[in-house]
């Protein structure tokens, strides 16, 4: 089976290295340095930065940020069959999906549940995904084999599949993704100065603060494509950060212990009793 994979990043290049051995990968990628480390770390067998490297290939996968998908799409379906199986790896699906749908007879969205705050291709592994879900996002208008092919696939890179309208990924998403790395991010203007205190920082800060460290890039394109879902949970956060500033103004202590308790009982709901 021959797979070329567009964007040779964190996700793209970690696909590569899971799938080799069981396809023949050709890289393509912007960064020609990029291309020549993966070639001469044996995780491509062939590379390229032009987009007509993927011709003849049974499957691409496009692995760039999200605001560049569907151009990385229209630019390599011009030269792949139609029953070339595409996809993409971006954590946003409604508009991605409908868009490319109108363009290949043969996508499917997915989007992997897997990554890490430290994003290139000097950070891909191989195992990245094992053990991971990877949610696809076929519409009426997918055909049956393509998503076949779209779920062999992640299964072979070590994943579980789950299948899901693309609107209801992005609702979803937003609250147990894209919302907690916005919080992350903006909570560190409220640490610009604590690098003077580094030894004080506990595993609290650490842990809420890790995924801050991500790329921007990528995440400030899936703030923008899903901006209809995440701006009224922005404004939700608000009311409730201003509900706590009241109980705390008001001293009203056993109001403020009946939230955080309230607050403690989902989180225990969601992932059970700390042992």
């Amino acid at each position: 089976m021959k797979i070329a994979i567009i964007g040779l990043g964190l996700i793209g290049a970690s696909m590569a290295k899971a799938l080799r051995g069981s396809a023949t990968i050709t890289g393509i990628d912007a960064d020609g340095r990029t291309v020549r480390q993966a070639l001469d770390d044996g995780v491509i067998a062939s590379g390229s930065t032009d987009m007509a490297a993927a011709a003849h290939s049974d499957a691409v996968v496009i692995a760039v940020p999200v605001c560049s998908i569907v151009d990385a799409a229209a630019e390599v379906i011009r030269h792949i069959g139609t029953d070339t199986v595409l996809t993409d790896t971006g954590s946003t699906k409604a508009h991605i999906v409908e868009r490319i749908e109108a363009m290949s007879p043969c996508f499917v969205g997915s989007h992997p549940i897997a990554g890490k705050e430290n994003p290139g291709y000097a950070h891909s592994q191989e195992d990245l995904f094992r053990g991971a879900m990877t949610i696809i996002t076929p519409t009426g208008r997918s055909r049956r084999d393509c998503v076949e092919r779209v779920t062999s696939l992640w299964e072979t890179c070590g994943t579980r599949i789950q299948s899901m309208d693309p609107l209801t990924h992005d609702r979803l998403m937003a609250v147990i993704s894209h919302m907690p790395h916005l919080l992350s991010y903006a909570s560190m203007k409220l640490a610009d100065e604590l690098h003077i205190h580094r030894q004080l920082l506990g595993a609290g800060f650490r842990d809420f603060t890790r995924i801050a460290a991500s790329d921007p890039i990528m995440w400030r394109d899936i703030f923008s494509d899903n901006r209809e879902h995440i701006l009224p949970l922005i404004d939700t956060y608000v009311q409730e950060l201003l509900h706590l500033r009241t109980l705390i103004e008001q001293d009203r202590t056993k109001d403020l212990e009946a939230a955080l308790s309230s607050y403690a009982q989902i989180r225990r709901t969601l992932y059970g009793h700390p042992r």
